[in-house]
């Protein structure tokens, strides 16, 4: 494009840009320079939408024949840091959940590198890319318009039937739990962030967007000492600076409020009054005629308690929504399952397995767990025949591992429990993990509740399902998004190396390893404000006779990365040795990872093997990592190449009593009875 078309797209695009956002017609010119000259793949630019620090524009992507939203961001200054930091968040957020047609799809990211001029070996000018950031870009799939201003279309217009504003919030909950059945809390809803995208259904798919505030809650942290979001849809408890999870189901309140009742609310109906007499539970919008006999009122009014604690879950919620409206959905939830969408859903999942599943695996067909979408219909139809749930099961993960769904047991006064289910391969090793797991009862380690096996429904296959304690994510889930908040004390990362130390020291105790030790088989769970973590899957744990001290085996078993020495860097040929000690050198590389995560998370999968491979005297001799900490000084003791050389944990919980719920009287007394 010449230099005369940028221009006038500059002024075209320049005109409906308010005074308030960053991105004037100055860095705008900039932007299009750029994006010609790096980006070519990028054309007819079009204005979208602007906030206080992002300019959103409409362009084609010639290279992968789609219409986009490109987002961006200045990155030249110091202190655009954080807002590029939160985009960053925004877009890697967005890519976990791009399974969810409740959430804005997002493509890509890239910066636009600032450009400079020097001569080249002929003399001749020429245009070099530097080193430079000058915008920050996230490239989104295109919805032409938001809520809010779906909400002016209907109030101009017409407002819709009810059964569309059922769906509308419907889909809103869907999009809203897909974060939060991953305890992510998004802290910015309001109209302005859920957006509009074309539908063959409805005519209509309502998807969140602006994850840039979203936060993780985690065990340490239930609630966020700070306020992020829009004071209008604040809730009582953000007002004062602690914005939990709760706080975006108050904010989700006041915007189902105004969809139910757009021919009375306007824009500006949450004035102080409005505002103040929600937040004391007084009364609800007093001074307006509301339709508060609706099905929408009914999730609302529970949205709108004042005390977090009496708010109904995005899951509960949903649910709740889904059977008032009462009529089949014209599309698939991803969050929940539905008895009515089994046979979609199951076809759903399966393909997704299918789409992630290595090559190999796929050819070992006696290990495949979901991709037969008859035999995942009839497993899941079996769940909701089983009176022992309550008939609201919330997808947490699945894959060629299994499945883990949460609900509520009946018997168990409607607890909250995780569902593991996976194919029965080899009874004898879903025996020997059930085993394992009705001896281990501490906090220590993930809890059994119960088992029972799925067969005549899935026949000839069988499928086991573990009910098990629900925690709110794993260790390598914590890890990252603590490390990306950038609240991590040193403090903190010492009381989880204490009870990553603790709770394997416990199975110890039983003489029990776990062969399999790495941050995905530690889960955090919340106690309070305490931080808990607990040691979980068993299914490669072995349980040693009383006066055995190891187990010889030729086939390595577990993962290769947190792998000792005497079991990784023996030829195929040879035995591979686990014991208590082969298990205490993947705890040290557990803590070393905790310790140093930003320096060596990227590199683990080839710095862990290549140490073990090759003897040593020093651990990480060659990488700067954290070496006045107190968990240096655990790694010193269990990361030792000569398993002869290496301390037990045992020794170090012997050494530190008082930190160590394994070393105490009342454990030890459980021990004791153990081995009469």
């Amino acid at each position: 494009m010449s230099k005369v078309s940028q221009s006038q797209l500059v002024n075209t695009i320049s005109q409906n840009i308010p005074k308030d956002c960053q991105i004037q017609k100055g860095s705008l010119r900039d932007i299009i320079k750029l994006m010609f000259s790096q980006r070519k793949y990028f054309q007819n630019f079009e204005y979208l939408s602007s906030g206080a620090y992002a300019l959103v524009l409409r362009a084609n992507n010639t290279k992968a024949n789609r219409t986009v939203a490109l987002k961006f961001l200045i990155s030249t200054n110091k202190e655009d840091k954080n807002g590029i930091e939160s985009l960053k968040k925004e877009y890697e957020m967005l890519q976990k959940f791009s399974q969810s047609d409740f959430l804005v799809n997002v493509y890509d990211c890239f910066y636009l590198m600032e450009e400079d001029v020097e001569d080249d070996e002929n003399g001749f000018e020429k245009v070099v890319i530097t080193q430079e950031k000058s915008f920050f870009v996230m490239e989104m799939e295109l919805c032409k318009q938001n809520l809010k201003q779906l909400f002016d279309f209907f109030r101009n217009t017409q407002p819709p039937p009810n059964e569309i504003k059922e769906v509308i919030a419907i889909q809103m909950l869907e999009g809203l739990n897909n974060l939060h059945v991953k305890n992510i809390m998004h802290r910015d809803i309001k109209p302005h962030n859920y957006l509009v995208s074309p539908s063959q259904t409805y005519g209509f798919t309502i998807k969140l967007c602006d994850l840039g505030f979203a936060s993780t809650v985690t065990k340490s942290k239930s609630h966020y000492l700070s306020k992020k979001g829009t004071d209008a849809y604040f809730a009582p408890e953000v007002e004062k600076g602690q914005s939990r999870i709760q706080s975006d189901i108050f904010s989700l309140g006041l915007v189902l409020l105004e969809l139910d009742n757009l021919n009375v609310l306007n824009d500006n109906w949450i004035d102080l009054d409005t505002k103040a007499e929600i937040h004391k539970g007084k009364a609800i919008a007093s001074k307006y005629q509301i339709d508060r006999k609706s099905n929408i009122y009914k999730i609302a009014e529970i949205c709108l308690k004042p005390n977090y604690l009496e708010r109904k879950s995005s899951g509960d919620l949903l649910y709740e929504l889904i059977n008032l409206h009462g009529q089949p959905l014209k599309f698939i939830l991803r969050s929940m399952i539905l008895k009515e969408q089994i046979p979609q859903q199951s076809q759903y999942m399966a393909q997704i397995l299918l789409d992630n599943t290595d090559q190999k695996i796929k050819k070992k067909d006696t290990e495949k767990q979901f991709v037969n979408k008859e035999i995942l219909s009839k497993l899941l139809q079996s769940l909701f025949e089983n009176n022992k749930y309550v008939n609201n099961f919330q997808i947490l993960n699945f894959g060629s591992f299994g499945m883990v769904l949460s609900t509520k047991k009946v018997n168990l006064n409607n607890k909250e429990i995780a569902l593991k289910i996976q194919k029965i391969v080899n009874d004898q090793e879903i025996q020997n993990e059930i085993r394992i797991m009705q001896q281990l009862k501490t906090p220590l380690v993930v809890q059994l509740y119960d088992h029972y096996v799925i067969e005549k429904a899935t026949a000839p296959e069988k499928y086991v399902v573990f009910e098990l304690e629900k925690c709110s994510c794993s260790l390598q889930d914590y890890l990252e998004r603590q490390t990306k908040e950038g609240e991590f004390s040193d403090e903190q990362k010492l009381n989880i190396a204490l009870q990553i130390i603790d709770s394997v020291n416990y199975i110890h105790c039983f003489n029990i390893i776990h062969r399999d030790i790495k941050p995905e088989n530690f889960l955090v769970c919340l106690d309070g404000n305490q931080l808990e973590i607990k040691l979980c899957d068993f299914g490669l744990s072995v349980q040693l006779g009383k006066d055995c001290e190891q187990i010889e085996v030729q086939c390595m078993v577990g993962n290769m990365t947190y792998s000792a020495p005497e079991i990784i860097a023996k030829e195929d040929d040879q035995n591979k040795i686990y014991s208590k000690k082969s298990d205490s050198y993947s705890v040290g590389l557990l803590l070393s990872l905790l310790d140093n995560y930003l320096i060596l998370n990227e590199i683990v999968g080839i710095t862990f093997p290549s140490m073990a491979f090759e003897q040593y005297n020093e651990p990480f001799q060659n990488i700067n990592i954290k070496r006045n900490t107190e968990i240096f000084e655990f790694i010193k003791l269990l990361v030792v190449w000569e398993r002869v050389n290496r301390a037990s944990l045992s020794t170090i919980v012997e050494q530190n009593t008082n930190q160590f719920k394994s070393n105490q009287n009342k454990m030890k007394s459980i021990l004791s009875k153990h081995y009469l």
